[in-house]
Order: structure tokens, then sequence, then C-alpha cells
């Protein structure tokens, strides 16, 4: 008994001591002054649309109305095989550096609208964001004057729009725990996230890493295309500001939560990062332990004030990370979720993961 606590002991030490570096790295970064001028790229976004009917013409009104100038910049949007009203939407809309294009026939997946609009772009600097997103307004600026020759990708901050309820608060909280991660490892350069809602690159830099992965998953091509600028020692930085935070939609109910969880589980298999892995398996082990100091608290008389003093450890680590971190992203509220939260986040965990291994996903209408 006394060597499983040790062992428990063991792994909520080094959950701590990943929590703390992640959070200095965060604050490390956040205190970088981005540049205000200098380089003035030419940007050419590139955005992969299906079935957006909803929020495909926000999206793009946050775009053609960027503090930047519209001679520097294209827009390019690749319908993938809409089945609702994304593609008439966005032919009605009147702006000269919008181009639509449409992926041909027997050509499908995010992946590939993407590639396919980075094979038409005229610029090498690259900004991708997701079809249900808002931009701040000097997203463009920030861009343009921050990707220069010592930066090779750009890695911008991204947070779901706030609405009311548990489950909305669930993703605010969870999406902040990850952006701490993504942004506080990156700054001892080590990169193991992005994500492509506020993702931009040198063009070239993409075609000499040979475009996207050719893993059968639907999504991360942000991830693997990290992995790839990483492998090649290309530069990878970060910018921490809350004007350059991307808004996007949470999911609305269980179900879809559900199917997006998966589909982000179900391409943990092809990380090829070590530290990556290293920071995926503590975080799961840890809450496998929870689940276990549940269990003992609940049924067993033996140490019990030391399992509960393992808990107590773990959610006081967790709420001060979510606490600083909330302060950046003005998510305060959220935290009012914070014990229900915390509660059940092991079995949200490890259903995830078992289901990953044997369930199929939904996702924009098509099934995997």
């Amino acid at each position: 008994m006394f060597v499983l606590l040790i062992i428990l002991v063991l792994f909520t030490t080094i959950y701590s001591v990943l929590v703390v570096v992640a959070l200095i790295g965060f604050y490390k970064i956040k205190n970088i002054k981005e540049k205000k001028s200098g380089t003035n790229n030419k940007i050419s976004v590139v955005i992969a649309a299906r079935n957006e009917e909803r929020n495909i013409e926000r999206c793009i009104e946050s775009l053609i109305t960027q503090d930047f100038d519209v001679a520097n910049y294209e827009i390019i949007v690749v319908n993938d095989h809409s089945e609702d009203n994304t593609l008439s939407i966005l032919r009605a809309i009147r702006a000269n550096n919008l181009v639509v294009f449409s992926l041909p026939k027997g050509i499908t997946s995010k992946k590939e609208a993407l590639k396919y609009g980075i094979e038409k772009a005229q610029y090498n600097t690259i900004a991708s964001t997701d079809a249900d997103c808002i931009l701040p307004n000097n997203w463009l600026k920030t861009i343009a004057t921050n990707i220069d020759e010592n930066t090779d990708m750009l890695l911008g901050p991204i947070m779901f729009i706030k609405e009311k309820g548990f489950l909305n608060a669930f993703q605010q909280l969870d999406m902040m725990a990850m952006q701490t991660f993504e942004f506080g490892m990156l700054h001892f350069n080590k990169p193991i996230l992005n994500n492509g809602a506020n993702l931009s690159f040198k063009t070239d830099k993409y075609y000499s890493v040979d475009g996207f992965d050719k893993h059968n998953t639907p999504s991360g091509d942000d991830v693997f295309l990290l992995e790839k600028f990483n492998a090649q020692n290309f530069s990878i930085k970060g910018i921490l500001n809350r004007h350059f935070i991307v808004e996007t939609k949470a999911t609305t109910n269980s179900n879809d939560f559900l199917h997006q969880r998966i589909r982000w589980a179900s391409k943990s298999k092809f990380y090829k990062g070590r530290f990556l892995q290293f920071i995926s398996i503590s975080i799961f082990f840890q809450n496998i332990i929870q689940l276990f100091i549940y269990y003992q608290v609940l049924l067993s008389e033996n140490f019990t004030a030391i399992y509960i003093f393992l808990l107590l450890s773990k959610w006081l680590i967790d709420f001060i990370l979510l606490f600083l971190v909330a302060t950046f992203f003005d998510k305060g509220k959220s935290l009012l979720y914070f014990i229900p939260v915390q509660i059940i986040y092991p079995f949200y965990i490890m259903g995830v993961s078992v289901a990953s291994m044997f369930l199929k996903f939904e996702w924009k209408g098509r099934k995997y």
C-alpha cells in the first residue's frame, strides 16, 4: 500500500510541476510585446468551409473590415461540398479581395480544402482560421508585422464565445487549460499544440515540408503541420494579447460535444512529439488517479486523509492555473463551475479515451 501511495504522490508531483512550468511559460509569452511595425507582409487568408450557413457571413465580415490595407491581403474560401446555403451566401458577398472555390468532385475533407486554397494563394504568408470564427479587428496587421525573417509559424490564442450553461463553461475551462500548455511550453521552445483557428505560417516553408500530413484523420492538420515545422527546426513563435484572440463557437449539445472530443482524441495516436506524448500520458494517468482516489475515499477507510490531501492538491493547482489564465481571457465567471467540472473531468477523460478507440464519430454531416 505504501508503494502505491508513493506512486500516487509521484504522479501528482509530476503533474503539478508541469502545470507550474506551463504557467510560467504562459506569462512569459504574455509579457512579450509584439512588433507594432516593421515587416509588411501580404497575406493570403485560407478558410475551409462546409455547412457553415449560420456562421460564414459573420466570419467574412470580420475579415473584410480588418484594420489592414485591402490591397495587401486576399481571402480564399474553399467550399467543401456544403449541403446547405454556404456557397450561395459566399457568392452573394461583395468584396474585391474575396475568392471562392469549390473542391472538385471526389476530393473531400478539411485538409484537402485547405491544401487547395494554399495552392491558389498569391502570397508567402498564409493565415488560417475556421469558418465559424470571428477575427479581431487588427488580426491581419498583427500577423503581417510579426511573421518576419525569424518567424516561420505564428500561433495565436482562441477562445469560445461565451454562452449560458454548464456545457459552455466546461468547454471554456478545458480550452483555457489547453491554451496554457500550448503557449507555456512554446516559451521553453517545446511547441506541442496549436489551433488552426488562429494560425499563420510561411507558404514556402509549408511546401518545404511537403504540406499537410498524410494521416487518415479528418482534422489535425494544424498540430501535424506544427510537428513537421518543429522537426525541421523552423522558428515557431506565439503572441498572447487580448486583441489577438480569435473567438469561435462552442458546441451547444452533449451529442455534438461527444463527437467533437472523440474526433480530437482519435488523432492522438499519430502524435510524434515525445514531449507532447509525455504530457498527454501524464495528464491521462493523473485523471485515472483521481478516479482511484474517488473510489478509495468513498469505499475505503485506510489512508483517507492522504487521499483527500492528494485530491485537493490537484484541485488547488488546477484552480490556480484556471484563475490566472481566466484573467487573461476575461472568463472569470466560468470558474463558478470549477467544482462540478473538476468532479466529472476524470470520467470525461476516461470516457472519451475509450470511446475514441471503439466508436465512430460524425462531423459536418460525414461519418468517420
